[in-house]
């Protein structure tokens, strides 16, 4: 007769293998997983087990103080959601991390009332003021703790509603265009043709490139380069701005514009050791319209946009390499509002957006651009494609999993800790409607094939990681795990808009001598990498590990610490650096901050950690289942005066 602890562990070891069953059905397939509470137009992971969600102020289903909330913390590992307080209108903003961990989200439009009419500030029913020059505040936080702080003595030099952010190489962000009232598109009279920083700095200055591509100078495409130039394209239009000289050099013109509203996808190609880290951008998807006047004005397009194919395109461009736009395998279907999303394996996730028309809404049933509905895009995509750059031309795109949520425009995406990628959003409307394309609450879940697959640990990763200096090291199961194991940071980035902005990916150099994997830091130019909170993975074979929240740099706006380059002298030998670590305390305590709550849900193991027993693995899946002015020194001399005038401690990591 079996005894009670035994019929006990037999059930829980029963539970246990029906959960890995039930798990490993997820891996290539995408799921609904919850409710947003308000339609996430912008999205951003904030720390470990929450994702930050702001829309425009409209008449969503959940309330604040009193009038309906625009803001939540979502809760992803229980789909759970708390409800924010945010002051002014948030609606198209721009958004960042700073240097020393903070989350900033800029911008947005006058106040406004049901319908998205223009109204005073602070009257019912929303209470709303305007967003326009607003600049909103949080620190990592867990929870009901979270609060967004914004006051009206701390204010952006200009109104920007549609405004770009760009993490620079100190820490400040960078602050583009936008326009200070409008519609679809703006004139020359609402463009906004500047730029600014965070923490400030001076004033706003002018960009002319912002001003010759109106109407298609919102949320400017940008990227800072590793010589510290800013890529900037609006329309076909690029070039790379010089913040200290305060010039332009123009590359060529893109084959297809991709910024609003056209909205293409767009991203980074990741940096990589063996392509001496240069920087390669992709672009997909868009639309042209043949001339400038057609996209109309603030009113909306002059021509029919809603049933026209969007883009198949993907072109390629290396603005310090060759500076040559080359077509790469193109989209097995047009695509505008699509966006990409930066896997730890290398690879890309394209995903969201429609196969006709382009972004925004109109309030005129009667417009040129004959909406549906209110809509200006149609015929959603309802699939994930997943785009490898090492695949040979003509095999580099294959679909992963199917989603049913049609995700138009205001629709927004995030990479997880876990890997998946969470997906909300989509309201084409000025308030909320229950009508055709229907204000969206419904929260998403993609999986990538390698979702089910045993993970590597990620014991041995720093808390923080900074540019050179010591390097350390990870201590794998085998001389063949270590041979292929890889370490990477993600900057997920500020979604919305079909853009991630600040998104990124490095991959360290690393040597491996038997089981041990020696990992260099990240290269000694912060310009690659800007500082601030990112996702580090150990990914073995092309499987990555639990993410773990770590802070890059010193945990500081200002001056990075850059150290020589961590040296690998060769595979079987360890790091030489003739100095010393730098005082990182700071950065480690903010990397900290930004842990939060346990990931709960599977367990996972692989060839960084023993092999759990049979009991503890019960244990773990029955656990899991109950639950204002600085410094500025990336503008020095000339360029500084010119903005001024113109106003350790995992077991499995070793130092080394």
């Amino acid at each position: 007769m079996f005894s009670g602890a035994y019929r006990a562990f037999v059930v829980a070891a029963f539970g246990l293998a029906a959960a890995q069953q039930a798990l490993a059905q997820k891996a290539g397939t995408m799921e609904i997983v919850g409710n947003s509470g308000v339609s996430a137009q912008m999205m951003f992971l904030q720390s470990n087990g929450q994702v930050m969600i702001l829309d425009k102020v409209e008449n969503n289903p959940v309330s604040v103080n009193g009038h309906p909330a625009w803001a939540v913390a979502y809760n992803y590992n229980s789909n759970q959601f708390a409800t924010l307080d945010v002051t002014s209108n948030p609606f198209c903003a721009g958004g960042m991390t700073l240097g020393d961990g903070r989350w900033l989200v800029v911008g947005g439009n006058k106040a406004v009332g049901p319908g998205g009419v223009t109204a005073k500030a602070k009257t019912a029913p929303y209470m709303n003021t305007s967003g326009g020059k607003a600049l909103r505040l949080m620190s990592p936080c867990s929870g009901s703790d979270c609060q967004w702080r914004e006051k009206k003595s701390n204010q952006m030099d200009k109104e920007r509603w549609y405004a770009t952010m760009e993490p620079m190489r100190d820490g400040h962000v960078m602050i583009l265009g936008g326009m200070r009232d409008g519609g679809f598109v703006p004139s020359q009279s609402s463009n906004e043709p500047s730029y600014e920083f965070y923490p400030k700095v001076g004033g706003s200055t002018y960009m002319d490139l912002l001003k010759r591509t109106v109407p298609l100078s919102l949320y400017p495409i940008t990227y800072l380069m590793s010589d510290n130039r800013v890529f900037v394209q609006g329309n076909k239009q690029a070039i790379l701005w010089n913040t200290d000289s305060l010039q332009e050099d123009r590359l060529p013109n893109a084959p297809v514009p991709v910024n609003y509203p056209a909205s293409g996808g767009t991203a980074m190609l990741p940096l990589r050791p063996q392509d001496n880290y240069s920087e390669t951008i992709i672009e997909c998807g868009g639309m042209s319209l043949g001339s400038a006047a057609n996209w109309g004005n603030e009113g909306g397009p002059k021509v029919m946009v809603t049933q026209k194919a969007a883009s198949q395109q993907c072109n390629t461009i290396q603005p310090l390499g060759d500076r040559t736009w080359r077509a790469t395998d193109g989209l097995a279907e047009g695509r505008s509002m699509g966006q990409f999303i930066n896997l730890p394996n290398g690879e890309l996730l394209f995903i969201n957006g429609a196969k006709t028309g382009v972004a925004g809404y109109t309030t005129d049933p009667n417009s040129p651009g004959k909406p549906t509905g209110r809509s200006f895009g149609d015929n959603p995509s309802y699939q994930p494609t997943v785009y490898n750059p090492d695949a040979p031309a003509g095999q580099r795109w294959r679909n992963v999993g199917r989603g049913n949520v049609a995700r138009l425009y205001h629709s927004s995406a995030t990479l997880l800790p876990d890997s998946s990628v969470l997906i909300a959003g989509s309201n084409p409307n000025p308030d909320f409607t229950k009508k055709k394309w229907k204000t969206e609450y419904s929260v998403e879940r993609w999986y990538p094939e390698y979702y089910d697959a045993p993970r590597p640990s990620a014991n041995g990763l720093p808390d923080a990681f900074g540019y050179g200096g010591q390097g350390f090291t990870l201590n794998m199961n085998s001389a063949d795990d270590a041979s292929k194991t890889k370490v990477v940071l993600v900057r997920t980035g500020f979604s919305t808009h079909g853009m991630n902005m600040g998104q990124r990916m490095i991959e360290l150099k690393t040597a491996s001598s038997g089981s041990t994997v020696n990992v260099a830091q990240l290269p000694p130019n912060p310009a690659l990498f800007a500082p601030g909170p990112a996702l580090a993975f150990v990914v073995v074979n092309g499987v990555p590990s639990q993410g773990q929240f770590v802070m890059v740099g010193n945990g500081r706006i200002g001056a990075q610490d850059v150290q020589a380059e961590s040296r690998l002298r060769s595979s079987n030998q360890r790091f030489a650096t003739a100095q010393a670590p730098p005082d990182n305390s700071e950065a480690v305590r903010k990397a900290q901050a930004l842990h939060g709550e346990p990931v709960r849900g599977q367990s996972i193991v692989g060839s960084a950690t023993p092999a759990k027993s049979i009991q503890s693995l019960v244990d773990d899946t029955l656990a899991a289942f109950s639950n204002g002015s600085a410094g500025h020194p990336h503008l020095s001399g000339r360029g500084l005066e010119r903005h001024r005038r113109r106003s350790p401690h995992h077991a499995g990591s070793q130092l080394i």
